[in-house]
């Protein structure tokens, strides 16, 4: 089935190729992994982590559209490299009563947090990403826009909630919303926050008999990220708490899980080449648990060797070295060496030509 969906999205991407202006654009990440636990070496690996292919259609001025097929390595070995759809949506401009707004279609970014501008800085993932708050993308409709004289934007948004990586697998009756909105009341300083209501399983399901009963397996969540970051000259810092609650209504004994994570990314600007990193995380699974959570340090340097005429980066090296340092006293910490090469390149096909 994924396979006659892939086959009828290119489809339908190659015919609007041939009536619309199209940008073409792929991102290949070549990494090097070396992880030690505990003094042992675990992995010792090359490969190619992840690789995007990108089609910007354009019809007119006020709609574009976004296909994204993200492909990777396979981890299990069995069929050489995987295939994901990351997105597939359509984005309305300036259509809507409300000036400067923009309206989104499609399997789209989750407005949540960081991760929806997450730049991989760091060769980590997003926090929300890393520690499965939210999926990056998703299935759904919202609103984005921005605020007059550069004040902020803000974002409205309903999805599936099921991600990208399934299709129609997870989905029950209930839509997942979130709110998102940035600030920047004075130049070098943005604040803001974020909040979802999410759902998994519906709330009733039919028992042997037929007859509709209390789903034990549904779950409720409630999630707020606050956002800061500081820029002053080549120095910037990036910093983000997270807070998931997970509950169980339909069981007898009422379950609830308080899950939190904090996030602080420094960066200096050495030269416009030249970039020294650095990322601490404490993540709690559990805030009613002792000794369940880990600290995450990681630093690093990126290189910028070539950039396009707008001065995007086109070709350059990251190198990240990061220590997993866990709280319980038995459990054995984790170093990992990363050496990454990524490279962009990208082509506009005007209508024609």
């Amino acid at each position: 089935m994924k396979k006659v969906l892939l086959i009828v999205i290119l489809t339908v991407v190659a015919f609007g190729i041939l009536n619309a202006e199209t940008k073409l654009k792929m991102e290949l990440w070549n990494r090097w992994t070396y992880q030690t636990i505990d003094g042992e070496v675990t992995k010792n690996e090359m490969a190619l982590k992840r690789g995007y292919f990108r089609l910007e259609p354009k019809f007119g001025n006020n709609i574009k559209g976004r296909f994204n097929v993200d492909f990777f390595s396979d981890e299990d070995g069995l069929d050489g490299a995987g295939l994901k759809i990351k997105y597939a949506y359509l984005d309305f401009n300036n259509m809507l009563p409300i000036k400067d707004s923009k309206l989104t279609i499609g399997l789209m970014k989750t407005y949540f947090g960081t991760i929806y501008d997450w730049d991989y800085t760091t060769i980590e993932k997003d926090p929300s990403d890393k520690y499965k708050f939210v999926s990056s993308t998703d299935y759904g409709f919202g609103v984005t826009g921005y605020f007059p004289n550069g004040f902020g934007s803000y974002a409205l948004a309903a999805y599936n909630g099921e991600g990208y990586k399934k299709t129609a697998g997870d989905i029950n009756k209930d839509l997942n919303f979130v709110a998102n909105l940035r600030v920047t009341p004075i130049a070098g300083i943005t604040v803001g926050g974020s909040y979802m209501m999410k759902t998994k399983n519906d709330s009733e399901i039919a028992d042997s008999l037929g007859t509709m009963i209390d789903n034990p397996d549904r779950e409720e969540y409630s999630m707020i990220a606050g956002v800061g970051k500081f820029a002053l000259g080549p120095f910037s810092l990036l910093a983000q708490y997270l807070m998931k609650d997970k509950n169980k209504p339909n069981i007898d004994d009422y379950e609830k899980v308080n899950t939190t994570a904090l996030s602080f990314l420094p960066v200096f600007k050495v030269n416009n080449n030249f970039d020294i990193l650095a990322r601490y995380d404490i993540y709690d699974p559990d805030t009613e648990t002792d000794d369940d959570g880990y600290n995450t340090i990681v630093a690093g340097f990126n290189y910028h060797i070539m950039r396009d005429a707008k001065n995007n980066p086109k070709l350059f090296v990251q190198t990240n070295y990061q220590m997993k340092q866990y709280e319980a006293e038995d459990s054995d910490n984790e170093s990992e060496l990363m050496v990454q090469l990524r490279w962009i390149f990208s082509e506009t096909i005007n209508k024609g030509k």
